[in-house]
């Protein structure tokens, strides 16, 4: 049996501790930001402790051994303190950084002791006697027995201990998980007491190795079934620090059992100086509370000092068996909500008179119903301040009584559309409409929206903003050195014109020689000749042709509803009109023009696919222009895109 046990175990506690590894692994790999990752550094601990089992039972080679008790005393030197972070994370919350590594420095030096052990012999030593090696019993060495165990089996005990008692500040929802997590930490540890101190069965043998390995399945169902090691619960104690409201508890005898951080700072004392201490008659700072906690379950508003406003709520706490345990105070502070009721009651004169003296028009309707079908009826007008009476023009007769249906001037049937009859609904109205008065046209914005069941009216002057926008309008379409068309308004108004002509034609013009003139002069000498030029092309069109310039010397014409001859005919008095001597800053400077001619809708029925095709005709006749002054009827005709 025990040859067989010599020759199975090792190579079972290698797959254990090699399974526990890959637990390990996975449970850290699926642990999120907030997870406990020390579960997983307990599973890896108790991994290397069973692979250390595997490499020291049974064998006779030196550095087998060496090595698998290296592994077996760091990982129980640091499975208590991976114990002990798994408590503190599971009630007040992860310890220090400098507390933990304080705890560490033993496991640290019991394992630095093992990795040097065949220099000092500190922890075994080895003996040789017949047919192999000895290795001495770990409990005969002075550190093991007296530094190493008392503190593994001290702190797993202390942890364990003290989460037992912490168990009732853990959520009932998360109870049960801990209770089978302390169940499977206190079985090997159980197993390796009665074993190492007790002294229960040969030292040797793998008493508490057997036990983790029988308790794998039970760690695997721990951690990838009921995922522990998500669980990092806050205790009742911390979830109350975590409330702003201040929260105090008493006893029956009215003296404290509890309070948050909250009361602490309204109370302006550390809990441990309020434990223990009655409320009323030991803390000066609650004397206003005392009278508002005679009765239970009850708000009230106080004033504490530094002006600061409470509500108070008393609560009997109630026992399992019925009795009265005590009394729980939640004060909320309500100072902004009180501050802010002050000020509006304080500026509620100050509203009226903004409502009464704004530059915008505000109107309030109230709805009629009928008295026997209760349906609305009409929307007569309740309030008006003196600049919607302006607005509305009244003559003198009162907005106030008068139904919406007759203020014309708000175009009225959009608002009774939007909250009046079968399709009303309680969304905003927002709409423009212009008011002729004598002096000129006004336009206001109309902003309806219901309030409870009335409706608000604000009328808001927007005469000075549309008159900018169509001035900006104009300016962002015109050309600012000639004033006609530019490119964009020459889109814009040119596509609307060739959409509603059936004949017609668009012309392509420019200076020639303009580059050279521009060089010789300067470049407001050429701009001035562009200026003169296109005033001399608008001087020849109607007023339903569009001009535009299209930039640099290069400018567009549409001629709609025209004929051939008609397009022949204002070509030719173009060219004749551009070709004049300009006289530019007391000088005089010839520069002809050139044109070339899309007819609609033979070259096309589109802008620029119209303008393409008199830009190629007219660079097709440019060499024309020399001979143009002689025979202009000519070069007009050449100029026609064929």
């Amino acid at each position: 049996m025990v040859d067989q046990l010599a020759s199975i175990l090792p190579a079972t506690f290698g797959v254990t501790g090699l399974l526990y590894l890959w637990l390990a692994a996975r449970v850290q790999s699926k642990s999120g930001e907030t997870a406990n990752h020390a579960i997983a550094l307990f599973l890896f601990l108790v991994g290397a402790m069973i692979l250390g089992s595997a490499l020291t039972y049974n064998t006779q080679d030196l550095t087998l051994y060496s090595i698998g008790r290296v592994l077996s005393l760091a990982g129980g030197g640091f499975v208590p303190v991976a114990v002990y972070y798994v408590y503190r994370d599971y009630t007040f919350g992860p310890p220090t950084r400098a507390f933990l590594a304080m705890l560490c420095a033993i496991p640290v030096a019991t394992t630095l002791m093992a990795l040097t052990n065949p220099l000092h012999e500190i922890l075994w030593s080895v003996n040789g006697v017949p047919g192999g090696l000895q290795f001495t019993d770990a409990r005969q060495h002075g550190w093991f027995r007296f530094v190493h165990a008392p503190f593994a089996y001290g702190l797993f005990t202390y942890s364990i201990i003290a989460l037992t008692a912490r168990l009732r500040d853990i959520a009932t929802a998360h109870r049960r998980n801990v209770l089978l997590f302390m169940l499977a930490a206190v079985m090997p540890l159980a197993v390796s007491f009665g074993n190492t101190i007790l002294r229960l069965g040969p030292y040797d043998f793998p008493f508490t190795s057997i036990t983790l390995t029988a308790l794998l399945p039970f760690y695997w169902y721990l951690c990838l079934g009921l995922r522990v090691y998500d669980f990092s619960p806050l205790t009742y104690h911390t979830l109350l620090n975590h409330l702003h409201d201040p929260i105090i508890v008493l006893n029956k005898s009215q003296r404290i059992l509890a309070v948050n951080s909250a009361a602490q700072t309204l109370l302006e004392r550390p809990e441990r100086e309020l434990i223990g201490r009655h409320l009323w008659n030991d803390v000066p700072e609650a004397q206003v509370l005392r009278e508002h906690a005679a009765s239970t379950d009850l708000s009230q508003t106080v004033r504490m000092q530094r002006d600061q406003f409470y509500e108070i709520y008393t609560s009997r706490l109630i026992g399992p068996n019925g009795s009265e345990q005590g009394i729980l105070l939640a004060c909320r502070d309500v100072t902004k909500r009180k501050l802010a009721q002050k000020a509006l009651a304080d500026s509620e004169h100050l509203i009226r008179s903004l409502v009464e003296n704004s530059s915008n028009g505000i109107l309030r309707f109230a709805l009629e119903n009928d008295d026997e079908t209760n349906e609305i009826v009409r929307f007569r007008c309740t309030f008006a301040n003196r600049a919607a009476e302006k607005f509305l023009r009244t003559d003198g007769v009162t907005l106030v009584g008068m139904p919406l249906d007759k203020i014309e001037l708000l175009d009225p049937s959009r608002l009774l559309d939007r909250f009046m009859g079968s399709s009303a609904t309680n969304s905003r109205v927002n709409y423009e409409t212009s008011i002729e008065l004598e002096e000129s046209e006004c336009w206001l914005r109309v902003v309806g929206e219901p309030v409870g069941e009335d409706i608000s009216v604000t009328l808001i002057d927007i005469t000075a903003r549309k008159r900018n926008e169509n001035k900006i309008l104009r300016d962002s379409l015109r050309d600012p050195l000639t004033g006609v068309l530019n490119r964009r308004g020459f889109e814009k108004e040119g596509i609307d014109s060739i959409s509603r002509t059936t004949r017609g034609a668009v012309l392509y013009l420019d200076l020639n020689q303009f580059k050279t003139i521009n060089d010789r002069f300067g470049h407001q000498a050429g701009d001035a000749l562009l200026k003169a030029f296109g005033h001399r092309l608008e001087y020849c069109l109607r007023p339903e042709d569009l001009l535009a310039r299209l930039g640099g010397d290069e400018f567009s014409i549409i001629l709609p509803d025209v004929d051939i001859e008609d397009v022949k005919h204002v070509a030719t008095r173009l060219v004749e009109t551009g070709s004049e001597p300009y006289i530019i800053q007391g000088q005089e400077i010839t520069c002809t023009a050139s044109v070339g001619i899309a007819l609609i809708p033979q070259h096309g029925d589109t802008l620029w696919e119209l303008v393409s095709v008199a830009d190629r005709a007219m660079y097709n006749v440019k060499s024309m222009s020399q001979s143009a002054s002689n025979d202009c009827a000519a070069y007009v005709d050449a100029a026609i895109a064929s």
